[in-house]
């Protein structure tokens, strides 16, 4: 059984038998946190059931345990060979599961990716689980691993990507630094995550400025972003506030509008704020 207390790390996982059916413990879906990371594990465990991963992992365990019982039989029973026997088993069995689980990873990445879901939650999910690793005593386990270790894992799914030039957007796997309007007291508001960054007066110009803003922003602004890549640049001698290569707002501003300085800090704190939320990664890469 798996305990269900969310502070053990043997409560985030999933499962799958074959015949299809996958199980989550209660600690893995109370860990994830989109409908986008649940199905990139999903994925992962949909593979190792289309595979057939537990029959081909029980044949191999088959053919090992019957040289494990030759060897056993020429060595009358001698503790010393029983006990190399047994770690051989594991160390030779482990080394079959890792290659299993690789499939899985890279096979679960490709139907995510054709499903329609957010193609960084499988890197999201598996950074979360690093961190969350990080911060307990490591043992190495040796031979009794099952699974690659998750750093590269993270990482020959962040090559797969590169090479299909697929973007590892985390912002839409994660749900964050996503744009909306509030208006209010005769003015209206561009909020990111909850929290305002930037507001003008509630006038036809200033719902067209904060409306442009939040289409740019939604599109641009990305976890991945450099904080110095969000800039106020003076083009022509007018101020003009950009993330990358995309304007976001630009002078004249509608009368009344903060200035783009404070929409600037507003910005980079937002894009530290949902970092935060999202700890471990890598993303100055």
């Amino acid at each position: 059984p798996t305990s269900q207390n969310p502070s053990n790390p043997y409560c985030h996982n999933a499962f799958s038998l074959p015949g299809g059916i996958v199980y989550f413990t209660t600690g893995m879906l109370e860990f994830l946190r989109t409908d986008a990371e649940v199905a990139a594990i999903l994925a992962h465990e949909l593979i190792h059931a289309d595979k057939r991963h537990v029959m081909i992992q029980t044949a191999r365990a088959s053919r090992i345990n019957l040289a494990a019982l030759a060897l056993l039989i020429a060595s009358q029973g001698s503790a010393g060979p029983m006990i190399l026997t047994s770690l051989l088993q594991v160390a030779v069995t482990n080394s079959y599961s890792k290659d299993l689980e690789r499939e899985a990873d890279r096979e679960g990445f490709r139907i995510l990716v054709e499903a329609g879901f957010p193609p960084a939650a499988m890197v999201t999910a598996l950074e979360a689980m690093n961190y969350d690793q990080l911060k307990r005593p490591y043992v190495d386990p040796g031979v009794y691993m099952t699974h690659p270790d998750m750093q590269e894992r993270i990482a020959y799914i962040l090559r797969a990507a590169g090479d299909k030039k697929i973007p590892v957007r985390r912002k839409y796997a994660l749900n964050l630094l996503r744009p909306s309007a509030e208006s209010s007291g005769g003015r209206i508001t561009l909020m990111l995550d909850g929290k305002p960054v930037w507001s003008c007066p509630d006038t036809d110009e200033g719902k067209e400025a904060v409306s442009d803003a939040a289409k740019k922003l939604d599109e641009n602004l990305q976890m991945e972003t450099a904080p110095y890549e969000i800039t106020i640049i003076s083009p022509g001698g007018k101020k003009t506030l950009a993330v990358g290569n995309a304007a976001i707002a630009r002078e004249p501003l509608p009368k009344g509008a903060e200035s783009l300085e404070n929409f600037r800090e507003s910005l980079v704190r937002a894009l530290g704020e949902a970092r935060d939320k999202h700890k471990g990664a890598k993303y100055l890469r």
